[in-house]
Formats: structure tokens, C-alpha cells, sequence
């Protein structure tokens, strides 16, 4: 074989290694346009306060601290603030007895729940905290809750513990005059959220709209 024949053969093995490094560099650029493109398509974008009102989002300007507090969740075991920490809570003050909005509403939250991916469902936690304590046992509310969702989880106990915790969420209620034994209780819609340092910071005004729901949900999570 001759030095020029050499030299030839060695000159094409180098121009197809660039080809093949030129290939590989296409190909990998591609690959992380594509990965940026998926990402910032499936990354909940950030709403301003009015985007996320058109949500029916309404969030405080400053993250509130709740008041201390014992209560017990569906199990009987008691409930602080400190048990809502780690977190985001969606709290829904209804009750058990309640003939139309609360079943309604935990419907609503049922099936925005389940589209959740199950990476932010590991750190969503959805509340009912009853505004009847009186009739709402824990052992009730753990039976009315599982026809839900056996993740929804509820809270009850003192009535003065539970106006107390209402109260700080901004959730109003109250029990309606007469009725005896099958009285009923008005009491808000509105969903309220707490973060995971359990710290009230706004809440979903009803009635509720599944799609809105979650997108403002998700724009929320992300940017505070």
C-alpha cells in the first residue's frame, strides 16, 4: 500500500467521524429541544392574581398563619396545625347531613383529584371539616368519606375548635334555627388552601369548575 493510498483512506475515516460527530450533535441538540419543548409545555405556567380570580382562585397577598388547635381527623386522631404540614390542604367545610352542595362538591373534588398525576396527588390533601361536629362523628365522616375517595380525609370535634379554625380560613357557617333533630347548617362553599407549612393562603371560590380548578391549582404549586 502506498503513502498516498495511506493517506487517503486515513483522510475518509476522518471525514466520516466528523459526519458521524456532526450527526450525533444534530440529533442531540434536537433531543434537548424537544425535552425543553415538552417541559415548558406540560410546566404549569405562572397566572397573576387576576388570571388566577378568572380562575376562581383568590389568594391572600400575605400567606396567614392558622390558629392553634385541636381537633381529630376521621380516624380519632387528634389534629393540630402542625398536622398539616408537609402538604397542600384543600379544605371543604360541609357535613354529613347535608342534602345537596356538600355531596356535590366533593364530587367536584373527587375527579379534579383523580386528574392529578399521581406525583402531585402524594402531596394533596383533601379535607372535610365538619360544620356539624355534633352528628359527625369521626367514625361518620371516615364511612361518608371513603363513598368518596378513600384519600379524603375529614376533621371535626369541639364546635368552638372547629368555628375557630373556620374562622381563620375565612369560611363562614352557621346552624340554622328549628328543625329539631334534622336541622341543617349554612355554611360556605369556597374551598380553602393551605400550604405545606401550614399556612393559609387563599382559597377557590365556588362553584367549583374542574378545569379551572386544577389549572390554577397547579400555576399555585409551582410558583409559591
Amino acid at each position: 500500500m502506498t503513502d498516498e493510498t495511506q493517506h487517503s483512506e486515513s483522510a475518509a475515516a476522518v471525514r466520516q467521524r466528523g459526519i458521524r460527530m456532526t450527526v450525533l450533535a444534530i440529533v442531540s441538540v434536537g433531543v434537548i429541544l424537544v425535552a425543553g419543548f415538552f417541559y415548558a409545555a406540560t410546566r404549569a405556567r405562572m397566572m397573576t392574581a387576576e388570571e388566577l380570580k378568572s380562575q376562581g382562585a383568590y389568594l391572600y397577598e400575605n400567606p396567614r398563619m392558622l390558629p392553634n388547635f385541636s381537633l381529630l381527623n376521621d380516624r380519632g386522631e387528634t389534629l393540630t396545625p402542625i398536622s398539616l404540614e408537609g402538604t397542600w390542604s384543600l379544605v371543604f367545610f360541609g357535613f354529613t347531613y347535608c342534602p345537596d352542595v356538600c355531596p356535590t362538591t366533593l364530587a367536584q373534588l373527587k375527579a379534579f383529584y383523580q386528574e392529578l398525576t399521581p406525583e402531585v396527588q402524594a402531596d394533596t390533601q383533601i379535607w372535610l371539616a365538619s360544620v356539624d361536629p355534633a352528628r359527625d362523628t369521626p367514625e361518620q365522616l371516615h364511612s361518608y368519606l371513603d363513598f368518596f375517595h378513600p384519600a379524603f380525609r375529614g376533621i371535626t370535634g369541639d364546635f368552638l375548635e372547629i368555628h375557630r379554625f373556620a374562622t381563620s380560613l375565612n369560611i363562614p357557617f352557621t346552624k340554622v334555627p328549628g328543625g329539631g333533630s334534622n336541622y341543617q347548617v349554612e355554611h360556605s362553599a369556597n374551598v380553602a388552601l393551605i400550604n405545606p407549612k401550614g399556612h393559609s393562603v387563599g382559597f377557590f371560590k365556588a362553584p367549583l369548575e374542574i378545569t379551572k380548578l386544577k389549572r390554577a391549582y397547579l400555576s399555585i404549586r409551582e410558583y409559591n
